[in-house]
């Protein structure tokens, strides 16, 4: 029997499906931040913000730069963990409306990266006011516990789609974690392996991956070449890669 596992949020909550198909699985939803707020206090928030753009393949935070805040006013965005080698890890994925932060409350030390996939658009706000006013506002702590919670599923997801996902979803999100990772370097959102290095990566064999990757091509998500997979629309890519939940 498959179960079915939901967030359950506060009455008022607000999701988006910016940039979903009208088939994407519910758990693609995200929260809208600031329509968890009244007018009042999302103008409170937004003292003090200002719109920043971020190019398709920057870096629009690095480890050990002050703490950061930034609401998603368009793009795509991914969140990874790095090392010195020049390992990553994707954590997790963020989309239009919603809230990023890095260091607002007390965390572990580690090295976060913030990566735009596609062209984003972000309004970082003042931390230090964030800081202040979650300290003093019911509303606004309840909101930021909620974008914490949204954030806390969407990374589990991302565990389940690694180890138990279908074949398609775990291809879907190693091309999408190689292509993102060469993207930094190249600009580009490539991947450079043959199917025999991609099956061997995600636990399966040759035959069954070219026949996902296939279906992939088929529905211009990628294109193929020797030892070359080009991902076409990444936000597609995306929501296949991160839909296990709904399974």
């Amino acid at each position: 029997m498959t179960r079915k596992y939901h967030l359950i949020l506060p009455l008022g909550v607000r999701f988006s499906r910016v940039g979903m198909s009208d088939t994407a699985p519910a758990a693609s939803d995200c929260v809208d931040f600031l329509s968890l707020l009244e007018e009042g206090k999302r103008r409170e928030v937004l003292a003090g913000s200002r719109r920043v753009t971020s190019p398709a393949g920057s870096t629009a935070y690095l480890p050990d730069a002050p703490d950061y805040a930034a609401i998603i006013n368009s793009g795509l965005v991914r969140v990874f963990i790095g090392d010195e080698g020049g390992r990553q890890a994707t954590a997790f994925y963020r989309h239009r409306g919603e809230l990023l932060t890095v260091g607002l409350v007390r965390r572990p030390a580690i090295n976060l990266y913030v990566q735009a996939v596609t062209d984003a658009d972000l309004t970082t706000l003042d931390v230090g006011l964030l800081r202040m006013i979650v300290a003093r506002d019911i509303e606004v702590s309840r909101a930021l516990l909620i974008n914490f919670s949204t954030l806390l599923a969407h990374s589990t997801r991302i565990i389940a789609v690694r180890s138990l996902g279908d074949i398609t979803v775990r291809l879907a999100f190693d091309l999408l974690d190689r292509a993102c990772s060469h993207q930094l370097v190249s600009g580009r959102l490539v991947v450079r392996a043959s199917q025999q290095q991609l099956a061997d990566s995600i636990g399966s064999v040759r035959e069954v991956v070219s026949r996902s990757l296939g279906k992939l091509r088929d529905d211009k998500i990628v294109a193929t070449a020797p030892n070359v997979v080009r991902v076409l629309d990444v936000e597609r890519l995306e929501e296949i890669a991160t839909q296990f939940s709904a399974n």
